[in-house]
């Protein structure tokens, strides 16, 4: 009687370890846009033996296999993953989906006047301080355009409601323009805009090209009024260039010094938008006429020197 008992629960604890497999996994992603791979990972449970995984419309098709290589989606739409697993004792088979993004285009191209029209003209060269007209289009239709000048994101610039922009590049500068999808698929296109950088300093009406200049007084006496002995230039941060001269435009590089008339130097700095403040080792100097050489180097590599003479006055 009690090996009978014994041979009932020795194929009851049998039946619950001999069990049908449960399949399972996750994927690296479940939205991706044309041409993305993604990874699978095989979570399943009960002692499988075989693996057949199903791919509609991936690379691979299909794989045998616990572990399959990345997965390929090169059509947009949804598709479905499967997989099937068994061993002696049944089968079992899980279903999931991916959503493919449709890979937009975009085309940006220059734009000019011409007879009161647009038309588009190729990458281009503009003077200093002239505008330029991009303008942009993407699709399919319902996405969203960014322009990053020189491709930097952080400098992003939105543009007008018909995806234009109007742009006064200091200096040769590359536009991207970034066309995204609701479904988060992005495509670029790249254009150039050549600016004629002149250094020369005024023509018979206006002034033109980068104009250095220092001041030949200040008085550092805190009303917050050239308190600074610093660098000018006609070239304003903002690309204004209608708020006459700025501290540090368009100069990469300086090595300015200050010299007393024992001929010490009392200030250096190699910063284009740091001045003197009339000190000297944190204590105000006196009243008086000081020496000042100002080496540079400006954005399109061409260098100079200046000097000349400052007066501080209290």
């Amino acid at each position: 009687m009690r090996f009978l008992a014994f041979l009932v629960l020795f194929s009851l604890s049998k039946h619950s370890i001999a069990q049908i497999p449960t399949a399972n996994f996750s994927m690296s992603d479940n939205q991706v846009c044309q041409g993305d791979c993604i990874t699978l990972t095989n979570n399943s449970s009960g002692n499988p033996i075989n693996f057949e995984w199903t791919f509609q419309n991936g690379t691979p098709s299909t794989y045998n296999g616990a572990s399959p290589s990345p997965i390929c989606f090169n059509t947009p739409g949804t598709f479905a993953i499967t997989l099937e697993v068994s061993n002696t004792f049944g089968s079992n088979q899980t279903t999931q989906t991916i959503n493919v993004g449709e890979t937009p285009t975009v085309n940006a191209t220059l734009s000019d006047t011409l007879n009161g029209a647009y038309v588009e003209i190729d990458d281009t060269t503009i003077a200093m301080y002239q505008e330029a007209y991009l303008f942009a289009s993407g699709t399919p239709p319902g996405g969203s355009m960014v322009w990053y000048p020189s491709g930097v994101q952080s400098d992003s610039l939105l543009p007008d409601a018909n995806d234009s922009l109007i742009v006064t590049p200091f200096y040769d500068t590359y536009y991207v323009a970034s066309y995204s999808t609701p479904e988060g698929c992005t495509s670029y296109d790249t254009i150039l805009v050549s600016v004629w950088f002149q250094d020369t300093l005024s023509t018979d009406t206006i002034a033109v090209g980068v104009n250095i200049a220092l001041p030949n007084s200040f008085s550092p006496n805190g009303d917050n009024r050239n308190d600074i002995f610093r660098v000018l230039t006609n070239v304003d941060a903002d690309q204004n260039f209608n708020n006459g001269f700025y501290e540090g435009g368009a100069i990469i590089e300086v090595d300015f010094r200050v010299y007393d008339r024992y001929g010490q130097m009392i200030f250096r700095t190699t910063d284009p938008h740091e001045g003197w403040d009339g000190n000297f080792k944190g204590k105000p100097v006196n009243t008086g006429t000081y020496y000042y050489m100002l080496e540079y180097r400006l954005i399109d590599g061409v260098s100079d020197s200046i000097e000349g003479d400052v007066t501080l006055f209290r």
